[in-house]
């Protein structure tokens, strides 16, 4: 074991380490530090900020949830949107899909991209797919010009911490759905229930004004704090729709029917507050 540790504090009361075998990538970019680093157990892994974003090891949990529960409640996505995830790995789910026929990426950084083009091949061909374009821009300023565009829309965005604390706001969220072409759907990450509670509560009321359909669920991501992180789902349609549709072409690791029920079932402490009900 080396004794070298990488370790993230997203909340002062707790803190995530992952042992460190060797260091890939470590630099900045115009807007935030990547580094790319070998850890024990969870493989390749993607950090911007000091904040893990990605590992070989468990990233399917978070990008197939993020992905497959919008897109399978529309059926058949012919355009799909992805914000952030200049990785690459949501966009991979994405192209699984026959029907879909353009995918935007909407990526700030496009160094992001370029490191992780380089470090992590088993995302590099999406690149590379003729369905996939990549837009190098704020996703405030791209989504004005798209009003009713997209079929599904995936915001795989960091946590909200400086310049990203945009993207966890009624102002974003009232994009996204504008976006959204009838009968479209979006996911967008939501963290963590234990420790995110007021921001998911805040942002659930305000998407309940939005669009008919909205949920909120979660996935388990071991190199996230506490384990897991949600999403709040966004739609006309209720998405128990995407129930008993067949998953598109390819290899799922996480998700599957009985896992894509469950995701919806909160712990009671939370579906209280979610939902304003007293104890």
């Amino acid at each position: 074991m080396s004794n070298i540790w990488l370790t993230e504090q997203l909340h002062p009361f707790l803190r995530v380490g992952l042992n460190v075998q060797r260091i890939l990538v470590d630099e900045r970019s115009a807007f935030q530090r990547i580094q790319v680093l070998d850890v024990e157990f969870f493989g390749r892994t993607l950090v911007l900020d000091g904040i893990i974003q990605i590992t070989e090891r468990d990233n399917a949990g978070y990008h197939e949830m993020m992905v497959h529960v919008p897109a399978l409640a529309v059926g058949t996505p012919r355009r799909a949107l992805v914000i952030g995830g200049g990785d690459g790995a949501a966009l991979a789910q994405v192209l699984r899909y026959p029907s879909v026929e353009e995918a935007v990426i909407c990526e700030l950084d496009r160094r992001v991209v370029e490191v992780c083009r380089e470090y992590f091949p088993a995302f590099a061909w999406v690149w590379d797919d003729p369905r996939t374009r990549l837009v190098v821009q704020d996703a405030f300023e791209y989504m004005k010009g798209q009003v009713g565009s997209f079929d599904v829309i995936v915001a795989d965005t960091t946590d909200p911490l400086g310049m990203a604390e945009r993207l966890f706001s009624e102002e974003f969220y009232s994009a996204v759905v504008k976006a959204l072409a009838p009968g479209g759907a979006a996911s967008a990450m939501c963290e963590q229930p234990m420790f995110n509670n007021d921001l998911i509560v805040r942002l659930y009321r305000f998407a309940k004004t939005l669009v008919k359909c909205p949920a909120y669920y979660y996935a388990q991501v071991p190199t996230y704090p506490g384990g897991g992180i949600g999403y709040i789902y966004m739609s006309d349609r209720p998405w128990q729709e995407g129930l008993g549709k067949p998953y598109p072409p390819g290899q799922n690791d996480y998700i599957n029917p009985d896992i894509h029920r469950a995701a919806f079932a909160l712990p009671e402490y939370f579906r209280r507050t979610l939902e304003g009900e007293t104890a």
